[in-house]
């Protein structure tokens, strides 16, 4: 049988790619605010009406922040585990720089695994669209394009399922994934 296996933590070529892919992302992302923001900052420069100050609690409030979407984005990735196989057992963890959300042995159909890829970075982009044009506040951009391009390994899982299409199923694993032609026997 044909299968295709990832073992994202011990293939550092693979883990700095994705870096760099996430990096990409980010800066491309932050590119239209930043503009934005600066000839805002800049005319307000030249009106003589600026007050320019870190405050170190923003900064604390802004990692919260970040922090807390990447760990509601791994416990969407559980809740669809769970939706797709209601007898998994879900693990999270922290590893390589990375928040992850697992459910080791479990196998899923291709597309039911593509849903749980995207599901997290489909109902964050959405939602944190909403509050941007809700609320109006600067911040919300910023962890949207951050949110986006920590989103990397996960469209890189996507990549490889379009890559091997013809593998149809889905397993995985404590470290990555493996990609079947058939549905495994796993007993």
């Amino acid at each position: 049988m044909d299968k295709y296996v990832l073992d994202i933590f011990e293939d550092r070529k693979t883990l700095n790619k994705i870096a760099v892919i996430s990096l990409v992302i980010t800066i491309a992302m932050l590119i239209p605010p930043i503009f934005v923001d600066g000839r805002a900052f800049l005319s307000q420069v030249a009106d003589g009406g600026v007050e320019f100050r870190i405050a170190f609690g923003g900064i604390l409030l802004a990692l919260a922040l970040l922090f807390a979407v990447f760990t509601v984005h791994e416990g969407i990735h559980g809740l669809f585990f769970k939706l797709f196989s209601p007898s998994s057992r879900i693990k999270f963890g922290y590893t390589s720089g990375m928040l992850y959300a697992t459910a080791p042995g479990s196998v899923y159909t291709r597309k039911q695994y593509m849903v749980i890829i995207l599901m997290p970075f489909i109902v964050i982009t959405a939602l944190l669209l909403l509050l941007m044009f809700a609320f109006l506040h600067p911040s919300i951009k910023y962890i949207l394009a951050i949110h986006t391009g920590g989103c990397a390994g996960d469209f890189y899982y996507v990549y490889l399922m379009m890559k091997y299409r013809n593998l149809e199923y889905a397993e995985d694993t404590d470290v990555g994934m493996t990609l079947y032609e058939a549905q495994p026997d796993n007993g």
